[in-house]
Formats: C-alpha cells, sequence, structure tokens
C-alpha cells in the first residue's frame, strides 16, 4: 500500500524528502464495493485520495441527470479538496464503478505533512494536479465536439473502455447513449476508409 503512495509522490515530485514513517501509522485503506459510495454530493469530503485497485467515478446530479466529471483509475487522485479545507459540503460524489481499495489521506496526514520540509511543495502538485485535471475537463467540454472528446478519450484512457459501463462513458462526453453507439459506428467507420 505504502509502496504506491511512494511511487506517486516519486513520480508527481521525484525530489521530495518526505519521510513517510511519520505518516504511515496515520494512512488507512478504505476498501469500497462496486456500487458503493465513498463519499455524496453534500457530505463532508474528509480525505483526499490515491486509488490502490479498482476504478471509480466523480459525479453530479443537474435536473436529476447523472454527470460524470472523471474516472479514477489506479495511481489517480480522488476527493473533494476544498471540501475537506473549507469543511463545506462536498460538490459531487464519488462510486465505485469496480470493487476498489483508496488510500486515504485525512486531516491529521495533511498536517503532518505541512510541517515537513517537502511536505507543503508535495501537497501543492497534488492540489494542483487535480486542478490541472479540472481546467483540461472544462476546456474539453467547451472546445471539443463529442466526437473529439471520445477520439481523446480513446487516446489517452484506452485500458478504460473495458471497465466502465457505456452509460458512465456516455456521461462523461456529455451525450446520451444512444447518441454513444452512432458516434462510436461514425468514428470505427472512418477509420476502416
Amino acid at each position: 500500500m505504502y509502496n504506491l503512495l511512494h511511487s506517486f509522490i516519486q513520480q508527481l515530485f521525484p525530489q521530495c524528502r518526505v519521510n513517510l514513517t511519520l505518516i504511515e501509522p496515520l494512512l488507512e485503506s478504505r476498501s469500497v464495493q462496486k456500487g458503493d459510495f465513498l463519499f455524496r454530493e453534500g457530505d463532508i469530503c474528509w480525505f483526499v485520495g490515491l486509488t490502490l485497485k479498482g476504478c471509480l467515478r466523480s459525479f453530479f446530479l443537474k435536473d436529476g441527470k447523472e454527470l460524470t466529471l472523471f474516472f479514477h483509475l489506479e495511481h489517480y487522485t480522488l476527493g473533494d479538496y476544498e471540501s475537506l479545507r473549507r469543511q463545506t459540503p462536498a460538490c459531487f460524489s464519488c462510486q465505485a464503478i469496480e470493487d476498489s481499495e483508496i488510500l486515504i489521506l485525512n486531516s491529521q496526514v495533511i498536517e503532518v505533512l505541512e510541517t515537513m520540509p517537502d511536505g507543503q511543495k508535495l501537497l501543492r502538485l497534488v492540489v494542483e494536479d487535480l486542478a490541472f485535471q479540472l481546467r483540461d475537463r472544462l476546456l474539453s467540454l467547451y472546445r471539443d465536439s463529442p466526437e473529439q472528446r471520445y477520439l481523446n478519450f480513446l487516446k489517452s484512457e484506452p485500458q478504460l473502455l473495458q471497465r466502465i459501463p457505456q452509460h458512465y462513458l456516455a456521461s462523461h462526453l456529455g451525450i446520451e447513449p444512444e447518441s454513444l453507439s452512432r458516434l462510436k459506428r461514425r468514428v470505427q467507420e472512418k477509420g476502416s476508409t
């Protein structure tokens, strides 16, 4: 479990000198069964996490319809950082698509990290990672057509296609499931010509 955290830190901040032995006793691993929620929109999200195993999705409701923001595979961060820091209700829910295991970094872990020489920089990089993901997602929704979002998804996350239900993918792309079927057919026809 801690090896994944170490490799995540090394990938994000190779020069990081954080003594993980100080935070290891504070870390928690949480199992989330397929279909269960890690947290719900409106609750306080009291942690940020790292997916150790499985796949989850972050989504919110608009007019009774689920809109999927992100999928969180192994090595992906998740959580509502603003909810954690400001103790305000989460803006979205996080649900397991597969049986999953999450490494929980709660307020205690964050407080200890903030006292370490490279801890504040590490935390800033984690928050930046979350912010950049959100920025890229927002720009794609406004700038790209559904077909371009699908093609980008195929290029950046091909392994996800076998792991997520098609209605979640359609929701992520901002289209109806029926439109996704037509879109996939159109892309396939273009590829075979």
